[in-house]
Order: C-alpha cells, then sequence, then structure tokens
C-alpha cells in the first residue's frame, strides 16, 4: 500500500475512532449527568414521602391517644358488658368526618374485641391477625384494607393502636388525607411513590396489598426491588436500575425514623435519558461536519506532503535493483532535501564499509559465516577452505559444516544442545569445541555470534565467527591440571579433594545416598625412603594411589592429603559397603609390587572411616572424624581400619 494511501486510510480511521470516542464520551456524559439528575428528583420525592408519612403518623397518634384518653374509653370493664355499652357509645362520638375517625375497636389482652363503633354503610374491612395484634407498636400506623362486594381491597383506612396495660384501643382512620399524600409523589410517565406500613401492607396510586404478595405475582417483578430493599437494609437508600418486560426501570426505598414505615420510588429509567440523547445527537452531528471539513483538508496536504517521498522510493527501488550509483534528488528546499543528502552520504558510506569489511575478513584467521533464517542458507568466508577440509554441496543448511563436521565425541552432545539453543537466536559469546581440521587433528574452536531481528523481534541472521583457540585452550588445560592433580601420584591434591567432599555435602543435603570417607595413612612410610631410596618410596606412593584408584574408580575418588596421607570419598554406601572397600585396599597393598630394584615390596596402611549421614558437618569435620578413627587404628597396631557411624539408624 502507498504511503499516500496510507496516511489517507489512517486518518480516516482515526477520525471515525474520534468521533465515535467522543460522541460516545459525550453521550455516556450526558447520560451520567441526566441519571444523577434523576435519581435526586425521585429521591428528594421520596425523602418529601417519608417527611409526609412521619408527619401523618404522628398526627393520626396523637389523635388516637387523645381518644383512648376518654375515661369512658379508658377505663370501664372489659367484663361488664352494661359498661363496654357505654363505652362505645362514648366512642362513637369521636366517629365522623371531622375527626376522620371511620370507627374505633377495643381489644382485651386476648386480642378478642370487646366493642367496635358502628357501622352504618356495612363497610368490610380487614381484620388484624392475633399475631399481627400482639406485634403493634405504640404511635405507629397500619393500613387495613377495605373490600367492595366483590371482595376485592379497593380502599383502605389506617388505624391507630393504643396500647395499655389490659387492652388495645384501635382508632381506624379514613384514607382521604392519605390519598393526597400518594398523588403528591408524582413521577414522569408512569413512575409512583409506594407507601408500606411495618406489616408490609403497601399503597400506591395503583395498587394495594402486601408487598411480599405483590412481589411474587406474574407481572409484578418490579416490586420485587422495594421488597428486597426492605429484607436487606445494606440496599436501602440506594438507586436499583434493572429490566423488567425489555422496559428499564429503577427503584430507590427509604425507611422513616420515626415509624416502621418504608417510603419507595419506582420510575421508568429511560425518563432520564430524553434530554440527553437529544443534546447528544446534535453535539455528535456537529463533530461529523467538521470531521468531513478537516478530512478534505488533510487528504489535500498529504499528496503535497508524499510527492517527494514518491522519489525515494523510485531511487530506492533502482538501487536494490543493482543501480548502486543512482542517487536521490529532490529539489525542494525542506527536510527532503535533508533527508535525500543524508541518504546519499549513507549509501557512499556502505559501499566503502564493504570494501573495508572484505578485505578485513580475507586477512583475517577466523572464520566468518551468515547463517540467513528467511532461507536456511549459511555461507562461510573464503578462508573456511584453509582450516577444514568438510566442502559443502550446497549453502543450505541441512549440508553445512555445523551438522557434517566432525566435532570431538567428548564435546558432540554439548554442541548438540548448544546448537539448538543458536537455531533459537541466542547468541554465543565463548562457546569453545573440538572439531577435526583440514590435517585430520581435533583443534579447539572458540564461536562467538550476534543475532539479527526485524522489527517484530523475528530473527533474520545470525552474524558468527569461528576462532582457533587450539593453542590458548590447551595451555588453559595444563595450567588446571597442574592446579587441581598431584604432581607425583596424578590423583586430586589436597584442596580438590576437599572440594569434591564438599560437592558430595551439598548432594546429599539434596536427597542424595550417603557417602563414606577413608583416611588412609601408610604405616612406617619412612622406612622405604631410609632403607632403599626416596624414587622407591615415590613408587610406593604411586602404587598406593594406583591400587586404590582401580578399587573405587566407579564410585569414588582419591586424593592425595599430604605426605604418605590419603583420602578416599566413595558414595552410595547403602550399595557401596565402606568396610568392603578398606578389606580390597588393605589386600591389594598386602599383595605388593616389585619396585625398581627388582625387590618385591608390601604395603600396610591404616584406615579411618567415617560414614557421612550428617549434611551440616563441615568438610574440616568430616576428615578429622575420620582422621581420629585412623590414628586409633595406628596406636592399636596398625594394618587394618576402624569404622565411625554416627547414623543411628544405620546398622
Amino acid at each position: 500500500m502507498k504511503i499516500r494511501t496510507l496516511f489517507i486510510f489512517a486518518l480516516l480511521f482515526f477520525s471515525l475512532a474520534s468521533i465515535i470516542t467522543y460522541a460516545v464520551y459525550c453521550s455516556n456524559t450526558m447520560s451520567s449527568v441526566a441519571k444523577t439528575q434523576f435519581e435526586r428528583m425521585y429521591s428528594d420525592i421520596v425523602s418529601g414521602g417519608t417527611t409526609g408519612v412521619e408527619s401523618y403518623v404522628g398526627t393520626l397518634s396523637q389523635t388516637a391517644a387523645i381518644v383512648a384518653e376518654d375515661q369512658g374509653i379508658k377505663s370501664f370493664k372489659l367484663t361488664d358488658k352494661t359498661e363496654a355499652d357505654n363505652a362505645k357509645a362514648a366512642a362513637e362520638i369521636y366517629v365522623n368526618d371531622e375527626t376522620g375517625i371511620a370507627r374505633i375497636i377495643v381489644f382485651d389482652k386476648n386480642n378478642n374485641a370487646v366493642f367496635e363503633t358502628a357501622n352504618p354503610d356495612g363497610i368490610k374491612y380487614s381484620q388484624f391477625t392475633e399475631e399481627q395484634l400482639g406485634a403493634l407498636v405504640q404511635g405507629d400506623a397500619y393500613f387495613c384494607p377495605v373490600f367492595d362486594d366483590n371482595d376485592r381491597a379497593t380502599q383502605y383506612e389506617i388505624a391507630a393502636p393504643v396500647i395499655t396495660d389490659d387492652r388495645i384501643i384501635m382508632v381506624y382512620f379514613a384514607a382521604d388525607d392519605f390519598d393526597l399524600l400518594i398523588k403528591a409523589g408524582s413521577f414522569p410517565g408512569n413512575g409512583r411513590t409506594i407507601f408500606i406500613d411495618g406489616f408490609g401492607n403497601m399503597v400506591d396510586s395503583s395498587y394495594r396489598g402486601i408487598i411480599s404478595e405483590v412481589a411474587s405475582k406474574q407481572g409484578y417483578e418490579e416490586y420485587t426491588k422495594i421488597r428486597d430493599a426492605i429484607n436487606d437494609a445494606s440496599v436501602l437508600n440506594e438507586s436499583m436500575f434493572f429490566t423488567v418486560n425489555r422496559n428499564s426501570r429503577v427503584s430507590y426505598t427509604t425507611k422513616c425514623k420515626s415509624c416502621g414505615w418504608y417510603v419507595a420510588a419506582l420510575a421508568e429509567a429511560q425518563k432520564a435519558y430524553v434530554y440527553s440523547s437529544e443534546a447528544s445527537s446534535k453535539v455528535v452531528g456537529t463533530i461529523i461536519g467538521l470531521s468531513v471539513l478537516f478530512f478534505a483538508l488533510y487528504v489535500v496536504a498529504v499528496i503535497m506532503v508524499t510527492k517527494p517521498l514518491s522519489i525515494i522510493r523510485d531511487t530506492l527501488t533502482k538501487i536494490h535493483r543493482g543501480d548502486h550509483d543512482s542517487r536521490i534528488s529532490v529539489a525542494s528546499k525542506n527536510e527532503y532535501r535533508d533527508i535525500a543528502k543524508a541518504f546519499n552520504d549513507l549509501l557512499d558510506n556502505v559501499v566503502v564499509s564493504e570494501k573495508r569489511y572484505r578485505t578485513i575478513v580475507e586477512m583475517s584467521d577466523d572464520v566468518v559465516f551468515e547463517w540467513n533464517m528467511k532461507t536456511n542458507h549459511i555461507t562461510f568466508s573464503n578462508n573456511f577452505n584453509k582450516k577444514f577440509s568438510y566442502r559443502p554441496p550446497s549453502d543450505h543448511f541441512s549440508d553445512c559444516f555445523f551438522l557434517k563436521g566432525k566435532v570431538h565425541p567428548d564435546d558432540n552432545a554439548r554442541y548438540r544442545k548448544d546448537l539448538e539453543r543458536l537455531e533459537k537466536g541466542e547468541e554465543f559469546k565463548d562457546n569453545t569445541y573440538r572439531w577435526k581440521n583440514i590435517f585430520g587433528d581435533y583443534i579447539w574452536v572458540q564461536m562467538k555470534t550476534s543475532t539479527i531481528r526485524d522489527g517484530e523481534g523475528n530473527i533474520v541472521k545470525i552474524i558468527g565467527v569461528l576462532s582457533d583457540v587450539d593453542r590458548a585452550k590447551k595451555g588453559e588445560l595444563q595450567l588446571l591440571q597442574r592446579a587441581s592433580y598431584d604432581a607425583l601420584t596424578g590423583v586430586y591434591n589436597r584442596e580438590t579433594i576437599e572440594n569434591v567432599i564438599n560437592e558430595e555435602i551439598s548432594k546429599m543435603a539434596e536427597g542424595s545416598d550417603q557417602f563414606a570417607i577413608l583416611f588412609v595413612d601408610i604405616d612406617d612410610f619412612k622406612i622405604y625412603n631410609d632403607k632403599y631410596s626416596h624414587a622407591t618410596g615415590d613408587q610406593v606412593l604411586k602404587f598406593v594411589t594406583d591400587s586404590i584408584g582401580e578399587i573405587v574408580e566407579d564410585y569414588g575418588y582419591i586424593g592425595r592429603y599430604g605426605g604418605d596421607e590419603f583420602i578416599v570419598c566413595a558414595r552410595n554406601v547403602s550399595t557401596n559397603i565402606p568396610e568392603n572397600i578398606a578389606k580390597d585396599i588393605l589386600a591389594k597393598l598386602k599383595a605388593g609390587f616389585v619396585c625398581d630394584t627388582d625387590e618385591h615390596l608390601t604395603v600396610s596402611v591404616s584406615i579411618g572411616v567415617y560414614i557421612v549421614s550428617d549434611s551440616s558437618k563441615s568438610v574440616e569435620e568430616i576428615i578429622s572424624i575420620a582422621d581420629d578413627a585412623m590414628y586409633k587404628i595406628k596406636k592399636n597396631g596398625k594394618s587394618s581400619f576402624g569404622v565411625v557411624n554416627d547414623n543411628p539408624n544405620s546398622k
């Protein structure tokens, strides 16, 4: 795709993305503000309803208390029918439109109605159950449904109880004033205010009933949110948005502070977004118009800006096809001219650098290789043929020296693993292997590499150098040999054997089997030097190390600890019994050897054996324990062994 086209498509994409993002942002912001205002509106309505309910219930309770203070109602004997009739007559005085009292009923403490004022209209209303009468709270008020001829609760009264020591005076009020309170809580659309008393009886502008029963009816699912808020105080005074029959709803419920009533709101949530949607449409329209204008101006600018890029592109194409003398020419006096000049200078430097690179490679003793990971071809510098005899049939990696060249058997496994790592792009700094050279000898060769990746991180090429480090490597190994081994006997020296023991301690701490240390001391070694010669004494030392080495070569190590003292480290004592090892050493040395004077010499040794079972002991402690065990043998006759085992579970 051309850059010009790419810029235009990029602008189109980002313009659309910006428009959509900003439109969504505006819409969400306006909706959020509208939602907040809507929540504030219905919370204010609920708050007003709560204040109205508390005031209304307080008024009813005060009126009921005045009625209950009437001596005729308050003090008559409940079991005396005559007094009860007189009390009823006294109570009927309060039942009128002016007081708003519809009827009065007096209950005894067994919840039996002692008297009820007259009901001239024959109105049927709901009676309180015994459980409800027992749960009445003085100062509160309760809904009491009134039934029509078809036994439907179309109206209601409100009862305010006065509870004394021996009676409950229940004063029922007509709901005319409360209806005005319901109508005051109006919402846009089908919103409504709902009032629920302490027994769960609810009244709103369209329904009467018990909240738990209403919430369970088909088609009244929105009342479940109010029921849940009453049952779960954690969601009181919280707006709850939900969907019923594909319509968005919102509810808000609060509890009155001075009585046991709840006031709730149900509203259509989409009413909150009417004005925000209209405003969002106007904002989005303005944004789209401005975007179209700026897009047109940008397209013109892109065409003007990208024209010099076409010249640069055409010149680069010529150079790529082999015309290395071609150069970029831009007539404009701006950044493009600077870019063209810088690129032309860079190209001149690249040509010079390439010639210099080839000269250096041809003069160097190192072999340079390049592995193209895209084509899987690998090429070597010309001096490769001076080092190695292998001639690949092709440049493909499957035929290359790295796969077909002769690697020393001891290095082959490590080399194959390293080659797999190299294919994955891991760089080598000083990996060394022994390769067979053009003369048929194995020489040490060091490989160093550098990985070139593209912009996406994929491996493009691996550039490397093979250096002949044979002389330096062999010198290093000789120094290592001298530093680690005893010059006379060829076994580990003191420092090395201590390092070996320390490694065994670490392995045992990680779960390996126990190991044993045998401290071997040649008995009366001075006799060999004094009676024969120091050369003979040296032969004795070599005989001892060679003999012990043959015994433990499959499962242990031997080191010269000093003079005529040796330390043997034997692994896996569960299968390699230390006592048997000590016996084999004694027997083999006792068999003797023929020295340089043609005499047959036998050698006796004292051996201290320590079976190591505690990985917390240091090397010095372990050797000291074995040394003590050997010293006891020296004191008790020599030419034997003694075993120390501090593991209580060992047999």
